[in-house]
């Protein structure tokens, strides 16, 4: 349940809150639990705010810091979260359908048990994010940065990492039936328990990967 005094400020409006958070350096509001649907937030001070279990459908954040914020199981559905800082926040379990995060900063973030099918993270910083039983079938990933990100038994089937990074990243137990991984970088890739024979590889991917005994190829 929010912080009563910290829900009223942000009903109060954008400048209200805002200037209460200038006055109250170092403050971690608390807004779990709260209905947000539908409102403009893009002009917020939302850093390191507890949003879990809120209902954000619809919300505009386009563009803010959300740098440590917590969504843990958040209704963010239809969002438009372009351009944001999610650095190190918890999406674990948040309901992501339709959000846009285009240009969004999601290094070091936990999107664990999060359903992210067919959502268009193309060129999006993941570098270093949790991603555990998360469920990116179909998903653009082209071109991202997944440098030592866990996708630890994800759901990766009919994703696109064209161009993407993988280095480093530990994929032990994904599913990759018609996965792309072509021109993606793979190198130090872990593909423990992963059967590889159905993804669209390049025949020198394929060929690497049998010289180290990677299971699957």
């Amino acid at each position: 349940m929010a912080y009563s005094q910290h829900a009223s400020l942000i009903m109060e409006g954008v400048e209200a809150w805002n200037k209460w958070r200038a006055e109250t350096k170092g403050a971690k509001p608390d807004l779990s639990g709260i209905n947000l649907c539908g409102r403009d937030l893009s002009e917020a001070n939302l850093r390191h705010t507890n949003f879990a279990n809120a209902a954000l459908l619809n919300v505009n954040f386009a563009g803010v810091d959300l740098e440590h914020t917590n969504f843990f199981n958040a209704k963010l559905a239809g969002s438009d979260m372009r351009r944001c800082n999610l650095r190190g926040a918890d999406l674990s379990r948040a309901d992501l359908k339709g959000v846009l995060l285009e240009d969004a900063c999601l290094q070091e973030a936990t999107l664990n048990h999060v359903n992210l099918r067919q959502i268009d993270l193309h060129s999006v910083n993941l570098r270093y994010a949790n991603l555990y039983e998360a469920d990116l079938t179909e998903a653009d990933l082209s071109g991202a940065d997944l440098t030592g990100a866990s996708l630890v038994e994800t759901s990766l089937d009919m994703a696109n990492f064209f161009g993407a990074s993988l280095e480093g990243a530990n994929l032990t137990g994904a599913t990759v039936n018609l996965t792309v991984f072509r021109n993606a970088h793979l190198k130090g890739a872990i593909l423990n328990e992963v059967d590889l024979r159905k993804a669209a590889m390049t025949m020198g991917q394929r060929v690497a990967y049998m010289l180290k005994g990677s299971a699957g190829l």
